[in-house]
């Protein structure tokens, strides 16, 4: 076996030991965690439901719902089933008022007005943006738990709709951290922000509707006021004519005059609605305006975070941890449908000599150079990453071995006319490439990757500069 075959089965040597030590390491952390899990089990299990009998004593609908968690705990019921009754039991919890004493804030005119829808409303708003705060707890690791238990607080404790827009702006606050230091798939956390997204607008839309209905109950009531004062006026006429009917005239002057009084009154409160009304619209229309903005910015900024986490700094090309992912999704493609694919490996000659004798400023232009160039040659669905160092692959979906071919011909010609001028020398620059297409007896990617990895070695053997394709 040659020299370089031996180190590199070295390094693969090395690499093995060390999985296998992060294997033990990992399998003992399991262990332990097995351990404290089991160990509170029989905990909860032993003590919650003594708990759960003793609070349970009443007759109302949540001391109810703690009696069926009882014996839901004694059962050792199935996750799906202890999460509907924690849901019962949240729901009877909010309807029942049941949490920390805290002093009652004086409730806004807009509040009052909704009463019974308002009941409803509010009601209904608190339990959406709990899912929404449970929903995120499920999600984000502890550091953001404080935080959470502050908005779960502020939720609870809410009973106007001006507390919703300080309310949205924690969460979103919250979730721009959590965008911000995350290091999970981008893909999911774009898919969890939208989630938690669409919950916030279909509340927010809940909410216009609420504005819209109270602003249709204002302008009926206009209606109502305008025919009103067309009757009393109408009455007044009739009480006129009927002068012999001095006593009666007199009765329908009082009721009169009562009914002008009550009605003024009412003006005036519906005169104030409004204005409450129209202040808490246009507030919520600011807000709303202010969310989706901010939405448009967590949007923008995923996509920017998502482009730096899948792409080469130096060179522009997508990276290894872009490749990784992109050949997994290749290869489980070929598995399942039999699309085939192919592998291009590029890697530059002599680079380790190019950098002694020019400098790394020189080596990185040339690796700019052969991404630059070699971009340009291939279709929108290829994929060029850098692997490591000076090595390039390339990703081809539903390319055959003559259509790979094909194309490594036109970068490895391309890239030999590449030339730099240092202090009066031509640097050159070659590639070597090696072709893998998958085989029906595949079943993992890194053996299309090894196969291009020998045609690349075979390739510089025999000179350097060409493409050869795997047997």
């Amino acid at each position: 076996m040659s020299s370089p075959e031996n180190e590199r089965l070295m390094i693969l040597q090395d690499q093995v030991k060390k999985l296998q030590s992060q294997k033990d390491t990992l399998l003992k952390e399991l262990d332990g965690v097995e351990d404290r899990y089991e160990n509170m089990s029989r905990l909860y299990h032993k003590y919650l439901p003594v708990i759960f009998d003793t609070v349970a004593s009443g007759d109302n609908p949540f001391s109810k719902v703690c009696k069926d968690l009882s014996v839901a705990l004694k059962k050792g019921e199935s996750e799906g089933k202890m999460e509907y009754i924690f849901e019962k039991v949240k729901t009877a919890m909010l309807k029942e008022d049941i949490g920390p004493v805290t002093g009652k804030k004086k409730k806004g005119l807009f509040s009052s007005i909704l009463k019974s829808p308002s009941e409803s409303f509010i009601d209904e708003y608190k339990l959406s943006y709990h899912e929404v705060v449970n929903n995120l707890r499920s999600n984000l690791d502890k550091n953001f738990f404080s935080k959470l238990d502050n908005i779960t607080k502020r939720i609870n404790q809410a009973e106007d709709t001006s507390d919703i827009s300080n309310i949205r702006e924690s969460v979103f606050s919250l979730i721009f951290v959590y965008i911000s230091n995350t290091n999970q798939d981008r893909e999911k956390v774009n898919a969890f922000v939208q989630e938690v997204v669409s919950k916030i607008l279909d509340i927010e839309s809940k909410l216009a509707s609420t504005y819209q209905h109270t602003d249709s109950m204002l302008k009926s009531n206009e209606g109502f006021e305008s025919v009103l004062s067309t009757e009393m006026q109408g009455l007044k006429q009739t009480s006129d004519v009927a002068s012999t009917l001095d006593e009666l005239k007199v009765q329908i002057s009082e009721r009169l005059a009562a009914i002008k009084s009550a009605l003024g009154s009412k003006q005036a409160k519906d005169r104030a609605i409004r204005e409450v009304a129209e202040k808490n619209q246009d507030a919520f229309k600011s807000g709303f305006t202010k969310l989706k903005q901010e939405l448009n910015e967590a949007t923008k900024y995923t996509e920017e975070l998502e482009k730096k986490l899948n792409r080469d700094q130096l060179t522009g090309a997508f990276n290894r941890r872009a490749y990784d992912k992109k050949i997994e999704e290749e290869m489980a493609r070929f598995l399942r449908y039999d699309t085939c694919f192919s592998l291009l490996l590029i890697d530059a000659d002599k680079f380790k000599l190019v950098n002694d004798r020019y400098g790394h400023a020189i080596g990185d232009k040339c690796l700019q150079e052969i991404i630059k160039r070699s971009i340009p040659l291939l279709r929108k669905n290829d994929v060029l990453a850098r692997y490591g160092g000076e090595e390039f692959v390339v990703i081809m979906p539903e390319t055959e071995t003559d259509g790979a071919k094909e194309a490594a011909e036109k970068i490895r010609k391309t890239i030999e006319k590449i030339e730099f001028i240092y202090k009066k020398d031509k640097v050159k620059v070659t590639v070597s490439i090696g072709i893998s297409q998958v085989k029906k007896s595949d079943t993992k990617h890194q053996q299309v990757f090894e196969r291009a990895d020998i045609a690349v070695y075979k390739a510089k053997e025999e000179g350097r500069n060409r493409v050869l394709v795997s047997v």
